[in-house]
């Protein structure tokens, strides 16, 4: 059964000692009473701390000041509402500040007590969510994009024993350096070990 409801001029729609008072007071999500038209005829605490705004100027902003009607997910879910009488989406909400944030919206219609057409809407700050998910797939595109970058040599390599070349599956044979530069990310530097520096320079090396 839906909640009683009374239009009049300050008068919050939800009637006091109810539980649905007690719903629409206390509860963490925010929640608005509207008509299809676009007007808000109430809205809970929770929903005037989410986008900043008292009760009073909510109702004066209504659906056109609160939500972002240039997204086009806003037609498509009152078109599901108008059609089936309930409607659940993701919009964008706007704050007092002008600034818009993501929101899970809920809404279903009903008739109140004097037969008029009415809508309850459930709305969630998905602002936290939304950033975890848009930092979740920058993870994931920095893994691809490191992983597409990464070329390791796996399995045996036939190598000249003599001169040290690498045959590939063409049988063509490359430099050992070379080969590896073209194949896995590594690159050399170039030094001298010391037997051979005894062996090819032993005249720079001090007694």
């Amino acid at each position: 059964m839906p909640p009683t409801t009374a239009v009049a001029e300050g008068k919050p729609l939800v009637e006091d000692a109810t539980p649905y008072h007690l719903l629409f007071e206390h509860g963490m999500n925010g929640m608005l009473f509207t008509a299809p038209d676009g007007s808000i005829l109430d809205a809970n605490p929770a929903a005037c701390q989410m986008v900043e705004r008292s009760r009073e100027e909510i109702i004066a902003a209504g659906r056109e000041g609160l939500m972002d009607g240039s997204d086009s997910r806003m037609a498509e879910l009152l078109a599901d509402r108008e059609r089936t009488g309930k409607a659940h989406g993701e919009l964008s909400a706007r704050r007092r500040d002008g600034t818009l944030f993501p929101v899970e919206v809920s809404s279903v219609l009903f008739r109140d007590s004097e037969g008029h057409v009415r809508s309850c809407i459930i709305i969630r700050d998905i602002s936290e969510r939304k950033s975890a998910e848009a930092e979740r797939e920058r993870l994931i595109r920095e893994l691809q994009e490191t992983l597409g970058r990464v070329r390791t040599l796996s399995g045996l390599l036939p190598m000249c024993a003599a001169c040290r070349k690498i045959r590939d599956k063409q049988d063509v044979w490359h430099n050992l350096e070379s080969y590896i530069r073209t194949h896995t990310e590594a690159d050399f530097s170039h030094g001298i070990c010391p037997d051979c520096r005894q062996r090819l320079y032993p005249e720079t090396i001090r007694g």
